[in-house]
This record gives structure tokens, C-alpha cells and sequence, in this order.
């Protein structure tokens, strides 16, 4: 019941809401932002999420990915009159699948972060950047404002109109219409990872009751997991997303093949992966009271395809 009423209220306030577009890596204008706005909660979203462009846009990634992050924890404790609390979006990539720490999936709040790229380092420093501030402001026994992190898996929106908004439908490219006479090259897509795709949804609904909680208990804080338990391969993502497509498995076939090697093997320019970095979410059902139903990966595909009519072979 108090997921739905959590759905319910988020609903209403989409409908309400004024947007206001800010750059992060200006520090005066974040500051005067807040300043003027007087956010109670602050949930901080932006990041370079891909992980090999942020091998190639080292500098701007970390300042984005961590430094911003440090800032927004400092504007939090700084603020003269009231503390706002800062919710941090994370990701599992904090994880490494047990490759190197020999710790495995799934993992709990508490488990050993050990980033394998760049992208989940960057992660694990801004964890770690919100955490430095906010012990200071606890040193100095002021405990009005906490900053709680929430690692995510692979996310996908149930609205997007881009394919590549996220890596979860990104695949279906290869289910586009090609011109009369194209050579059509297969395309390998990684069926070595196991992934657990999660509707951004359902992290919405998530949210909203930490926000709840956080409104009436100033000490609530701490590193939460939501991620859907249904796993799944990018391929195997790909194969559902066709049968939900009604593209004939013939044309899959021509079209991609599933490749069961670790993709940073075959290219080593690219950031390497773990190759699972399940998320345990007990424990913040237990923190929150109630749980969130997570969307199932037929409903959840079946809804995101609603965005592209028309738009694939066989329809």
C-alpha cells in the first residue's frame, strides 16, 4: 500500500513539477541555485554513465562524477538557515563480480567496493566525497542534513524516445529496417555479463519513501540498494525485447549473435565489466518498512517499446 500511495503521489507531482536546466560544473551558479530554491531534498542524479566514454573524457567525468558531488554535499552543510538532505545515485559497478576481491554477488550495503573501471571508481569516490563531508559536519556535532547513497544496476525508462537513453534498449537498433540491397553485418552483443535491468520507475517509487522518511527523521541516511532480481544477458534482453516485437527469429539471427566471451578481451580499448554485481535489497526494505514490486522484464519491455511505433522489422 505504501508503494502505491508512493506511486500515486509521484504521478502528481510530474504533473506539477517546473523544470530548470543547470550546469553542475558551475559551481557559483549550483550554489545560487540552491541558495534561492531552498531544496529539502536534493537527489542527485547527473553523471557520465557510459563507461568507455568516460575513458575518453577522463577529467571531465571525475569532475562531474565526483567533484560536483563533493560540492553539492558541502552546499548541503553550508547552508546558513536549514539542511537539506542529498540523496546520491550510485551503481553496482562498485562491485567487481569477485574478480579480484574474491567477495560475490550478491552484494549487501556493507560488502567490499573494488571498482574495475574508472566509471565505478569515479562512483565509489563521490560515495566516499558525500561521506568525508558529512563526518566533518558529524565531528562537529551538527546532525541537521545526512547524505544517503543508493546504488542502481542497468536502468531503462518506460517513456524514452531515443534508443540509446539507455543501454538497455540501445540493442534494438539492430531490429531497424535496413534500405533494399544493404549488406547486413551481425552485430555480437554481450551474452557474458549478467545484468538486472530496472525500470527507472521502480527506482522513482524507491525514492519517493526514502524521501518520506527522510522528511520526518532528520538521522535517516546510509547506502540503500534497489535493483530488480530478474537477471538477464544484453543478448537474452534482445531475444525478449524481438518476441515481444513479433520479429520473426530468423531475422534475429541474421541480424546478432550472442557472444559468450568478456567483451574486454576482444577489445581492449574498452573499459572492462564485471560480470555480475547483483544487488541484495534487504536491507533497505527492512530501513523502509515495505518493499517495491518491481516491474516484471516482459511488462517492463513491453512498455518501453510502446515508444517506437512502427519503428522495427516485422511490424
Amino acid at each position: 500500500a505504501a508503494a502505491a500511495a508512493a506511486a500515486a503521489a509521484a504521478d502528481s507531482l510530474a504533473n506539477t513539477v517546473e523544470l530548470h536546466k543547470l550546469d553542475l560544473l558551475d559551481h557559483k551558479a549550483t550554489a545560487e541555485f540552491i541558495q534561492h530554491h531552498h531544496p529539502d531534498i536534493i537527489i542527485h542524479c547527473a553523471a557520465q554513465r557510459y563507461p568507455d566514454a568516460f575513458e575518453s573524457n577522463l577529467e571531465e567525468s571525475i569532475q562531474l562524477n565526483v567533484e560536483s558531488t563533493r560540492h553539492l554535499a558541502q552546499l548541503c552543510m553550508s547552508q546558513p538557515d536549514y539542511r537539506p538532505h542529498l540523496i546520491y545515485i550510485s551503481t553496482s559497478y562498485v562491485f567487481d563480480g569477485g574478480v579480484i576481491s574474491k567477495e560475490f554477488p550478491p552484494y549487501v550495503p556493507t560488502s567490499v567496493a573494488n571498482p574495475i573501471n574508472n566509471y565505478g571508481r569515479s562512483k565509489w569516490d563521490g560515495e566516499c566525497a558525500i561521506r568525508d563531508v558529512m563526518n566533518v559536519a558529524k565531528s562537529n556535532s551538527d546532525c541537521r542534513g545526512r547524505g544517503i547513497t543508493v546504488r542502481v544496476p542497468l536502468l531503462y525508462g518506460e517513456d524514452c524516445i531515443q534508443l540509446d537513453e539507455s543501454p538497455a534498449l540501445e540493442m534494438m537498433k539492430v531490429l531497424l529496417p535496413t534500405a533494399t540491397g544493404t549488406t547486413i553485418k551481425k552485430k555480437k552483443i554481450d551474452n557474458w555479463a549478467l545484468r538486472f535491468p530496472t525500470s527507472c520507475e521502480d527506482v522513482a517509487k524507491a525514492l519517493k519513501l526514502m524521501i518520506d522518511r527522510a522528511l520526518i527523521d532528520k538521522h535517516f541516511d546510509g547506502t540503500y540498494h534497489v535493483s530488480s532480481p530478474h537477471g538477464i544477458t544484453k543478448y537474452g534482453l534482445l531475444q525478449l525485447q524481438s518476441q515481444l516485437l513479433n520479429v520473426p527469429k530468423s531475422e534475429l539471427d541474421e541480424r546478432a549473435a550472442g557472444n559468450d566471451d568478456n567483451p574486454s578481451a576482444a577489445n581492449p580499448l574498452a573499459a572492462p565489466r564485471p560480470q555480475c554485481t547483483q544487488l541484495n535489497c534487504e536491507d533497505t526494505w527492512s530501513a523502509l518498512g515495505c518493499q517495491v514490486e518491481f516491474t516484471t522484464l516482459q511488462d517492463g519491455m513491453r512498455r518501453s517499446s510502446r515508444g517506437f511505433p512502427g519503428r522495427f522489422i516485422g511490424q
